[in-house]
Order: structure tokens, then C-alpha cells, then sequence
């Protein structure tokens, strides 16, 4: 059995440990912080968890709800509160924005997990760690806010420069947008160049036959340019059939092409 003074030798690694964390930790019964790591002390700039708690009880007083139910809540309408939640729903993606020391927005993805000893008992107490992801959030809400281009080459024939990930939304928001351009301005061609295109696989494949299918309906030929060795043997071996679909290697090409409709 350990003595008194090796207990608090590991009590005390323990502790430098978790404040050597750089994401908050936090020991909470859903009401009220137990405790809390430097990270957190240092977000809220504070200098201990009884100073803090001398302004309020709970890190959920800084939630910020949007309206969007996207983050986190203090309680919901049905009375969970914000950590029964986590507990609840562990697969799920928490994330809560939180205003700190000086007023900024901050959104993290939040997980928690019960206090439970070796022997599996509950002390009716989580560990919540919060990952700061703002960066991420903002890059991807300004990635989602981009719109695709469409430019006019001539009077005739357009082209859709696609840069970064083509996923089913940004599709559907491509086709909208190239229909509606060939009503507008009576374009017999449109140029799709997918060279910036991060992956293509055969959910991309499936999201460029199904804008080449809608364009001709409208009377449009579509031709997709861009399409690198690679990109022709992923293509090939995942089976893919691109019959009836113009293609071209470089956009030079393609613009070359696009003269004989």
C-alpha cells in the first residue's frame, strides 16, 4: 500500500499533467465547477476556480446561443442540462461557443466523460474537455460562404473554375447556379475545370454527371477539363463511366474545344 507521501506525489504529476493540457478541462456536476485546469484559468483569466466561482457557478453561463442550435445550451427546453447531454449522446459532435475575459466569441467541440474509480463507482461528477476549433469553424463557414464563380469566356460559352472539395451541397448550389446562367444568357457551353479539386472519387464523379445531365437537358454541352493522369486512372479504376461527357486535359484545350459547338 502506498504511504501518505507517495499519494500526493502522484496527486501532484496528476495535476501537472493536466495543466500541461492545452485544451480547458473542467471537473463539474452540471451546476456548478468543481474544478479546472490552467487552461481554463487562463482563458477566463482568472487566477484560481475559487475566483472565478465568486462571479458565477458555471462555465455554461458563458454559452452563447445563437438561435441556430448549433452549440451547446445551458438547459434545453426539455431540462437536460448541457453535460447530462454529452453523456448522453457520446457519438454526437458538442460544440459550444463561449465568450471570454474581453468579450470574444469562441466555439468548441466539447466532450465529457463520467468520474468513475477502478471499483466503477460514479461520484455524480464529469470531466469536460473543451478543444478550441475556431479556426477551423471560421475557415469552414467562409469556404461554405464562398460562391463558385462563373465566368464568361465569350458570349456563348462559360467556364466554372472548382477549387477545394465538391461535396453534395456545393453541388446542388453549382448546378442551381450554372441553370440558371444558361437561361440568362443563352450559353451553349460551360467549362467545368476540376484541376483545383482536392479528391475525385466517384461521389465527385457522380456530382459532375449529374450537372453535365442537367446542363443538357437546357440545351448546353458541358465539358470538363482539368483531368490529370491521375485523376483519369482513379476514374478508370473505381469504373466510372463518363461516355457521352466531353473531357480535356488542360483548360486551353477545352477552350479549343468549345469553339466547335
Amino acid at each position: 500500500m502506498k504511504n501518505k507521501v507517495e499519494i500526493e506525489e502522484e496527486l501532484r504529476k496528476t495535476r501537472l499533467i493536466i495543466d500541461a493540457q492545452p485544451n480547458i478541462v473542467i471537473l463539474t456536476n452540471g451546476e456548478k465547477l468543481l474544478d479546472a485546469n490552467q487552461a481554463f484559468l487562463d482563458f477566463f483569466k482568472v487566477e484560481s476556480v475559487e475566483k472565478f466561482l465568486e462571479k458565477t457557478d458555471c462555465i455554461c453561463d458563458f454559452f452563447i446561443n445563437d438561435g441556430s442550435n448549433k452549440y451547446l445550451q445551458k438547459v434545453y427546453p426539455d431540462g437536460t442540462r448541457w453535460s447530462d447531454l454529452l453523456i448522453q449522446e457520446p457519438d454526437l459532435l458538442h460544440k459550444a461557443m463561449i465568450l471570454n475575459s474581453d468579450g470574444e466569441k469562441t466555439i468548441f467541440e466539447v466532450k465529457g466523460n463520467k468520474l468513475i474509480d477502478q471499483n466503477d463507482t460514479y461520484f455524480n461528477q464529469d470531466v469536460i474537455v473543451f478543444s478550441d476549433i475556431t479556426t477551423m469553424e471560421n475557415q469552414a463557414i467562409l469556404i461554405a460562404e464562398m460562391e463558385i464563380p462563373i465566368l464568361e469566356i465569350n458570349e456563348q460559352t462559360t467556364l466554372i473554375p472548382l477549387i477545394g472539395i465538391l461535396d453534395s451541397v456545393k453541388s446542388q448550389n453549382l448546378m442551381e447556379n450554372i441553370l440558371i446562367s444558361i437561361k440568362d444568357k443563352m450559353t451553349k457551353v460551360a467549362i467545368i475545370d476540376i484541376e483545383g479539386i482536392v479528391i475525385v472519387d466517384s461521389a465527385v464523379a457522380a456530382h459532375l454527371i449529374k450537372i453535365t445531365k442537367a446542363t443538357k437537358l437546357m440545351g448546353c454541352t458541358t465539358i470538363l477539363s482539368g483531368i490529370a493522369p491521375e485523376v483519369a486512372q482513379t476514374i478508370v479504376n473505381l469504373g466510372i463511366n463518363l461516355d457521352g461527357i466531353y473531357t480535356t486535359s488542360t483548360l486551353k484545350d477545352a477552350i479549343k474545344l468549345s469553339s466547335n459547338f
